[in-house]
């Protein structure tokens, strides 16, 4: 059996959005695991379950600062989880917010405020109910277009809430290097999708989705899902393992 540990975990959340402990609980997780580098990415302004506010960026990043001095074995990010919000690729931060973050994930979820009234119910109350490929095609289009017009480190948790066409997405990414996720909390990758990503390019990222602190840095999951393949780890860009 493989073993694989995370290097950095770039995907955590905290109090400020929906988690339930605090940036420097992650960071404290993460040191006591080892990693390298940890990067948290509350969500972004549209979430509705739970997400930052621009007032909160600012004492985001001067906690971050001061956890860095603290904390000089471990190397801290203040990222941001987005969200797409339609099928022109809009996500939930305009051009002078993206400045204030190191980097930036983007998903889809089921709880998310879309462009006004008729912007939820077209593309956010849709994706519950519309399975058709024409659908599947659209979404892919929402993203590639996102892609294109944003500086997205990572795709996380692709096909949750909606399902896309894996291939074409694949492809885009690894023309843009963005890596696609092999997320910690759900993985929705199905058997043909796995198949397909072999034969791509693109490359990967392990999150752990870490809505409690106890959570980062860890990837049970996604090495209990690689078992079932004969999945190349060399792509994935922030693990290392034994074989």
């Amino acid at each position: 059996m493989q073993s694989i540990k995370m290097t950095g975990d770039y995907h955590t959340h905290t109090t400020y959005s929906d988690g339930y402990g605090s940036i420097e609980d992650n960071v404290m997780v993460a040191i006591e695991r080892g990693l390298k580098e940890v990067g948290i990415t509350d969500h972004a302004f549209n979430h509705i379950k739970g997400c930052i506010t621009r007032a909160d960026v600012e004492k985001m990043r001067a906690e971050v600062n001061r956890l860095q001095e603290k904390y000089p074995q471990i190397k801290i990010y203040l990222g941001v989880e987005a969200d797409l919000l339609n099928f022109d690729g809009d996500i939930d931060l305009n051009e002078e917010e993206i400045k204030l973050f190191d980097y930036i994930l983007l998903g889809i979820h089921k709880l998310t405020y879309g462009k006004g009234v008729k912007g939820s119910y077209k593309f956010n109350f849709l994706n519950f109910i519309m399975k058709t490929k024409h659908h599947r095609e659209r979404v892919t289009d929402s993203y590639i277009r996102a892609i294109n017009r944003y500086p997205i480190r990572a795709i996380v948790h692709p096909n949750y809430a909606v399902r896309c066409n894996i291939s074409r997405l694949a492809d885009a990414c690894a023309e843009k290097g963005v890596l696609l996720e092999f997320n910690g909390k759900r993985i929705e990758y199905t058997d043909a999708d796995m198949e397909t990503l072999k034969k791509s390019k693109v490359k990967f990222i392990f999150g752990s989705d870490a809505h409690y602190p106890s959570k980062v840095g860890d990837c049970t999951l996604q090495q209990q899902f690689l078992l079932n393949y004969d999945f190349p780890l060399d792509r994935i860009v922030n693990i290392i393992y034994t074989e």
